[in-house]
């Protein structure tokens, strides 16, 4: 999936939501999932259907130029739908940004 925010940050599956000037000059990025198999349960592969809630994290060491960009993900937290799975929530996650640990 290329959007312009794949080809301005290198970042397949999220897109820009808007960005911000900070009081020092960085420049605050909010991003959102813009890929839909960011819904996949990561142990067990199926799709979840039912949102849990919303997530908001800042994901760091993403290269991009000279200036400091700050990243801020705003991203859902799904049920996983399947009854076996030990992992009965989970978070979006592209394979450039994993989701961290929980």
């Amino acid at each position: 999936m290329v959007n312009d925010t794949t080809l301005l940050l290198g970042l397949d599956g999220v897109s820009v939501i808007r960005v911000e000037r900070l009081g020092d000059g960085t420049r605050r990025v909010h991003l959102a999932t813009a890929d839909a198999s960011a819904r996949a349960c990561p142990v067990c592969g199926v799709f979840a259907a039912r949102v849990k809630g919303a997530a908001t994290t800042r994901p760091r060491d993403l290269p991009y130029g000279e200036r400091h960009l700050e990243f801020v993900w705003h991203k859902r937290r799904w049920w996983c739908r399947e009854v076996s799975c030990p992992r009965k929530s989970f978070t979006e996650q592209i394979p450039q940004i994993p989701a961290g640990p929980g």
